[in-house]
Parts: structure tokens; sequence; C-alpha cells
């Protein structure tokens, strides 16, 4: 059987749905010529290239900004999807004008979003506002702000406490307030309160103890908890606010009467455990046991194209199962940038290909799609031989964690999880500690820290063979068919077949040259997108604390 022919056909779509054929039976304007693409991990289809031979003094009905581009192959296979990014056009012997594609992965860089999936930074928790201090102490209240610190268990918490004695006609009150952002609102808080010191039998009114989320800083609109006054000692809670338009919440802690208190006393409740939701929709799972829900990657990718990359399309998106504890973009953020960060706990392979689709989905480095021989007509290769550079026995992270604010870090010697003891790894052979260092820029938990350690070191460690294969024409899929080279993607995996004892070797990225029909490869590299998915920086952020 002959194999498939290697020409490619293009269809442009417009805005109005009217499509358009190029391709090499076309008369000469609609011949794409010189047209090459590249594909990469992290994107999928990446950017593409071609000219067409027409006058630069016209427009085109075919050539306007943003056009759906198709490659196609005989088969019907896709070779490259984008849209029209671009149009360089060019007076020299003849008229030319240029076309350049982005991959629909850049549709994830079209607007910015903000959200908060789950906060668990209590540094985010800050003193009463200017506004709402005024309000109070104009209706007699003596206010007092909340501040960070460790309840009896030595557990990290928001206080709220005064002191006594208090005389008519002041009445104490002591608040810790949260402030969504702009444009966002609250729609879940999860806390436990627990009363302490001479406050520990405190009943119902004239107390007041719960979780207040407002639409300003008056406030003049609100949804309150119940009165937990009353309730045990410890109690775990999670608020529901009625109103839709709630950007701060606060916890409070107050005596409505006069005179009380005994002279001295402190009158303090620990906040514990507390998380704070945006109004999604995504589903909360159970991670640390006894801690606020989290959320999954796969159901977090999906929340975010669907509200705000609707030309994307989930169906790519396998389920995961590691629960995120703390995922916050309070600060506007690209879908695509929150899709590396919410990668950083799995480092699967993320791209956009046929159908606009983005695929969310584990490698599998057990078996490969493509094979090669170095004796194969038109095949180079190229490798780079094994390094030291990238294997490790163990891994060091270094992170802010969020509800402390104080920088901790975690070793092989701390977490065996982070330690590599294949007794096959040449440092372990010549009994040598050689270590990665990875610095986290954003607070975090510690299980997410260790969770981010774990997988990069598993991903330093895996067996690689680096290097660049060059193949035209053909190149022979798992069952040994003969395929357009055009076909091999990032993502995939390709084994070198005369090699006694081969392993499959990952393909990072793709380069395709129609007019050669020739691609180069490039294999086994560390990820292009590996410092944005682990955040190599030089220090961490640290996360604010309270007034």
């Amino acid at each position: 059987m002959s194999p498939a022919s290697l020409d490619l056909v293009y269809e442009v779509t417009d805005a109005q749905g009217t499509q358009y054929r190029w391709g090499p039976n076309e008369p000469a304007g609609r011949r794409l010529r010189n047209f090459g693409f590249r594909t990469k991990i992290g994107e999928g289809f990446s950017d593409a290239s071609g000219q067409l031979a027409r006058r630069i003094d016209l427009d085109y009905p075919d050539l306007e900004l943003v056009n759906s581009f198709v490659a196609t192959g005989a088969d019907g296979s896709v070779a490259y999807e984008g849209r029209l990014s671009e149009m360089p056009r060019e007076l020299a012997e003849s008229h030319s004008i240029g076309v350049s594609f982005a991959g629909w992965m850049a549709h994830a860089k079209d607007r910015k979003f903000s959200e908060i999936y789950v906060d668990r930074d209590l540094g985010a928790w800050s003193g009463i506002p200017r506004t709402r201090r005024s309000v109070l102490l104009a209706n007699n209240f003596n206010p007092t702000d909340g501040s960070v610190a460790s309840d009896a268990a030595n557990t990290a918490a928001v206080e709220t406490t005064f002191t006594g004695a208090w005389v008519s006609p002041f009445m104490p009150l002591s608040e810790a307030w949260y402030d969504a952002g702009p444009g966002l609102t609250i729609g879940k808080v999860a806390y436990t309160v627990t009363r302490a010191g001479a406050e520990t039998g405190a009943g119902a009114a004239p107390w007041f103890i719960g979780v207040v989320v407002a639409a300003d800083q008056t406030p003049s609109v609100l949804s309150q908890s119940a009165n937990h006054a009353g309730a045990a000692n410890p109690s775990s809670f999670v608020f529901t606010p009625t109103i839709n338009t709630g950007r701060w919440a606060y916890f409070e802690n107050y005596y409505q009467s006069t005179p009380s208190g005994a002279d001295g006393n402190a009158y303090t409740l620990y906040w514990t455990n507390v998380g704070v939701y945006g109004r999604h929709n995504v589903t909360l799972y159970t991670g640390e046991p006894g801690q606020p829900g989290g959320v999954l990657a796969s159901e977090t990718i999906k929340d975010i194209v669907g509200r705000w990359c609707p030309h994307l399309n989930t169906d790519g998106v396998q389920t995961t199962s590691y629960v995120i504890q703390h995922l916050t973009f309070k600060d506007r953020t690209y879908p695509y940038d929150a899709f590396l960060e919410i990668n950083k706990y799995h480092q699967w392979h993320l791209g956009v290909w046929e159908n606009q689709t983005l695929h969310f989905k584990p490698y599998d480095f057990s078996d490969y799609d493509w094979e090669i021989r170095t004796d194969d007509p038109g095949t180079t290769f190229s490798p780079q031989g094994p390094s030291t550079d990238n294997l490790f026995n163990g891994i060091t992270v270094t992170y802010t964690d969020v509800l402390t604010g104080t920088v901790g870090r975690l070793t092989p010697d701390t977490n065996t999880e982070l330690a590599d003891t294949n007794p096959e790894n040449p440092w372990n052979k010549h009994g040598i500690d050689h270590w990665d260092e990875i610095e986290l820029s954003a607070p975090t938990m510690a299980a997410q820290a260790l969770q981010i350690g774990r997988i990069a070191l598993s991903d330093r460690n895996r067996p690689k063979a680096p290097g660049t294969i060059t193949v035209k024409g053909y190149v022979r899929d798992r069952a040994g068919v003969d395929q357009p080279v055009w076909k091999v993607r990032a993502g995939d995996m390709i084994a070198v077949t005369n090699f006694p004892n081969d392993q499959p070797r990952l393909i990072v990225e793709t380069d395709y040259n129609d007019e050669t029909k020739e691609v180069s490869l490039s294999i086994d590299r560390p990820f292009a997108l590996l410092d944005a998915y682990l955040d190599r920086l030089g220090t961490a952020m640290k996360a604010k604390g309270l007034s």
C-alpha cells in the first residue's frame, strides 16, 4: 500500500462562517507557499506562517485578522489549526502577502480574569477599615483590630480579642476583615471558632460571635451567620451569604451590654481552618482531614475555560484527584497563566489541538507513538548524551506558608517523599547527596509545597536522552505504517528502534517545513515552561501580616 500524500490543503473561515480554500491545485493567489508550523508542550499547535502571491494594495475577505485556519492532510487528519494573527506585506520583484497564525491556546491570553477558588491565606485578613471604625465609634463601640496569632494548640489563627472592664456607654468589639478585591464577591466562608480565656463560658445574648459578608465597608448591605455565642467550643461552620455583592467579610466578636467584664481579663476568639471561596460553582473536596474543602485541577480548568475562553472546549481534560487546598487569582490573570499555575501539581500534558480542544492529561512514558531508525533515508539523530545537569537524588522546596506568613523549607531529611532512593541513580551509587532547589514565589500550604516538590523530582529523574531528530517525508507509527511527518506532535513519544533497549523519548517541540517536507523534533529536553510551572525565583513573597 502506497503511503498517504504529503500535500496539505488549507481552509480559512471568516467571522460570518464563509469558508475559503487554499491549496496546491488552486489559482496562484490561493496557493500557500513556504508554509511551516510548530507544536509545543504547553501550547499544542503553536505558531505557523506562509506566503500568498497577491497584490498588497487590495483587501481580501479571506485575509481578515482572527479568521480561523486549518491545514488538513489527504486522509482528513488535521496538521495544524489556529487563527490569523498577522499579515506582513512585501513588494520586491513581485507582490507577496505574508500570513502568520497563532494556535488556539492564544485564546487563553485574550482577556484576564480574577477568581477566588479557595483562599487559605491568613495574611489576607486585616484590621478594621477606617470607614467602619468611624461608624463603630459613633455608635459607642470601642473597636479593636484582629490579628494573626496561635491558639492554645499552636495552630495559626485569626484572633479577635478585647479586655475588660468596660463602662457605659461604651461596648467592646473586635473584628478582622477580608477584602476579596475589585470585581470579586464572596460565595462561602469556612471557619472554626474557639473561645479562649475569659470568654470560655460565653453564652447567648448580649454576646455576638459570627461572620458577616458585606457589600461595602460601612456596611449598608450585609449577610451574617447565626450567633455562635452559645455554640459548642470549638465549632466549625461554612457560611453561605445571601447577598451576591459581598466583596468584604469580617469575623466579629462583641458584647452589647454595659457595664461588664472583669478588669484585666481578655475575651478572645480564635478563628482557625479559615477558607474563603468566590462565587464559582467548582465542587469542593476534602484534602487534609479537618481542613476546609479544596478544588481539583481538572474541574477548575474546565470552569476557567467555560467562563473566560468560550471558543475552546474541554473534551480533552482528564479528571484529576489531587485536592488543591489554596488557589486564588485575586490579581487579574490570563487563563493561560492560571493553567500553568494549576499544572504545578501534576505537570501533565497541556495543549490545544484540533477542534479547539484543550487537552490536559498525563504523559505515558511507557510506550511510543512513532519510531525511526538512524539508517532511515532522510533521518538524522543528534543525541546530546547523558548529563548530571538534570539528575538529582533529592529536592529542597522553600515556600511561604499561607497560614503563618513564615518561610518554610522541606528537604529529603524532613520529608522522605523528596528523596530518590533508587539504587540505580548514579548519585546513590556513589553515596553523594546531589539535591535540586526550588523556591515558590506565591504563598502556599506545606502539603501543596510537598506535592510540587514530589512532581518536580519525578520529572527531573525521568530517564531522558535529549537531542534532536530530523525526519523527512514519512515516519512510522506504532503499527509500523508510514505516515506523513507533519502528524508528529509535541507530547508524543518516539523510539529509535535500531538502538538496543531504547526507551521512548518525549517530543517537546516540533518544527515542520512544508517546502522540504521535513520535521525537526526536540526530544527529552527540560520543558520550556518548567520555570513557569515551578516558580524558580530568588526570593519568596511573604504573606501580608495583620494590623
